[in-house]
């Protein structure tokens, strides 16, 4: 069973692989809690989740490294889409970390808000202000 050392004593075996499996996917203590109790029939919530790695700051640290762990997988996985030429990751990851320079939206000044529009929207809007401007013309 992983990590051991760590599971708290009055926790079945069943709930605490649980726990690890769901911090591994990334889920909060609200929902490890609830996937524990519903697999192992032990009620556990949350609160005690919480507690149980605030007083042992080295569960803190693995329930952390644990939910990190699947954001890490994501970005090694975006990063080697990027180095194997995918064009399409390439653009996504641009519009997100270089917005400022190649976002494909633009913000507009819509009386008083600011309203996002993409290149699609626009074009949409254009058409329909020219089939508008036709109609009104006839």
């Amino acid at each position: 069973m992983a990590f051991d050392k760590l599971k708290p004593k009055k926790l079945n075996n069943a709930a605490w692989e649980a726990i690890i499996e769901a911090w591994e996917n990334g889920l909060s203590d609200r929902e490890a809690s609830f996937r524990a109790s519903k697999i192992s029939g032990q009620d556990i919530t949350a609160d005690e989740l919480r507690k149980w790695c605030k007083d042992d700051p080295e569960l803190g640290e693995l329930r952390a490294n644990l939910q990190s762990d699947l954001l890490s997988e994501a970005k090694l996985t975006v990063a080697d889409a990027l180095r194997g030429k995918d064009t399409r990751t390439a653009r996504w990851y641009l519009e997100r970390k270089a917005a400022d320079e190649f976002s494909t939206k633009q913000a507009v000044a819509f009386e008083g808000a600011v309203v996002e529009l993409s290149l699609e929207e626009k074009e949409r809007r254009l058409q329909e202000l020219v089939e508008n401007a036709l109609k009104d013309g006839e």
